[in-house]
């Protein structure tokens, strides 16, 4: 059976690595740009319309995986399956398609497309809960594969000379922060941090243009701003550093980031959330975002960085047998064209993951 993953956005790893599991052709449709000039919104999803409607009208899939948000890829989905009869669409939402303020405004949207797709999937048991809410039954949670340090990480890649010589400095710890500068990332609350612990290196990740030139004078001099990254590079500096910080200040929120610190076998810090405490209890650190706080997290993450290397082992020795429950469930589905049965598949799953269909 023909499949393929059709995502709108540069790049996310989870995706293509669901793609691969599913032996799904990747299909990728992203134009933010044009001779330098932001495109705007709304022609930039007609031109990536086209652009998608054209690449499934070559390959002809049966079924047609789309990652929501945004939810005109799904709205594209919908549109080639409705002339092209015998095609079918499953829905990935992630947890931004249910919370982030310009997605809730299409909710009506997803409802109606929701019902009219083969399957839906989230990404953890709290945007379950709204699928069901909207009477979408034909759903489940789908937790991130976890990749293998291999399947990431490349060695050979080269930092940027500039972070080079801060990440050879020896004194000190050598903190990484998973960061974008968006609304729900915490890195206001680490710069505080920094400031409190000055023999310590925060390598903060993301495009720090979308704050002020003044702003980042104020900073304290232990802060390293990396500016974006591409995935690579980012791997490899959060490899080569000595913990990990990933933090959001949006609830109900599992973050990839967890998988691919997990893969590097590092120490983390996360938020103390409801989601995350449910999924990564046995692994994680959790702080409040606190700097005070958080300065005592990240040496606990630090004390306890050999436990909690061989907490994650566990875990993910484990979580393999999840990930393949998922995936031939998801493969039942799209070769039998309807559900199958949920309760039987949650007994299978192994203790500590089975929260994942719950």
């Amino acid at each position: 059976m023909k499949k393929v993953f059709l995502i709108w956005v540069r790049e996310v790893k989870l995706s293509e690595f669901l793609a691969k599991s599913l032996e799904a052709e990747l299909i990728i449709s992203y134009k933010k740009k044009w001779r330098g000039y932001n495109i705007p919104v709304i022609l930039r999803y007609f031109i990536q319309g086209v652009d998608s409607y054209l690449k499934l009208r070559k390959i002809r899939p049966e079924v047609i995986f789309v990652q929501n948000p945004p939810i005109t890829a799904v709205l594209l989905a919908y549109i080639y399956c409705y002339f092209n009869k015998g095609t079918r669409y499953i829905i990935d939402t992630h947890t931004a398609g249910f919370l982030d303020k310009k997605w809730i405004f299409f909710h009506s949207l997803h409802r109606f497309l929701a019902r009219r797709a083969l399957y839906n999937t989230a990404h953890n048991y709290k945007n379950l809960e709204i699928l069901k809410q909207w009477g979408i039954n034909h759903s489940q949670v789908l937790q991130f594969y976890n990749p293998l340090k291999d399947e990431i990480l490349n060695e050979k890649a080269i930092l940027p000379e500039r972070l080079e010589r801060k990440i050879s400095l020896k004194l000190g710890y050598k903190i990484f922060m998973v960061n974008r500068f968006a609304n729900d990332d915490a890195w206001p609350e680490v710069i505080a941090t920094a400031r409190i612990m000055p023999w310590a290196h925060f390598f903060i990740t993301g495009d720090s243009n979308k704050i002020s030139d003044q702003l980042k004078k104020t900073f304290p001099a232990n802060i390293i701003l990396t500016g974006y990254l591409d995935h690579k590079t980012f791997i490899l500096l959060m490899h080569r550093c000595d913990i990990v910080l990933t933090l959001t200040k949006r609830q109900d929120t599992v973050l990839w980031s967890v998988r691919e610190i997990m893969a590097l076998g590092k120490p983390f810090v996360t938020s103390d959330s409801e989601v995350l405490q449910h999924y990564f209890s046995e692994v994680a650190v959790f702080s409040n975002h606190n700097p005070k706080e958080l300065k005592k997290r990240i040496k606990e993450a630090w004390d306890k960085r050999f436990e909690i290397k061989g907490k994650i082992e566990t875990f993910l020795e484990k979580d393999k047998q999840r990930w393949q429950n998922d995936i031939d469930y998801l493969e039942n589905i799209i070769q039998n064209g309807h559900v199958g049965n949920e309760e039987k598949l949650e007994k299978t799953l192994p203790k500590g993951v089975e929260g994942a269909f719950k």
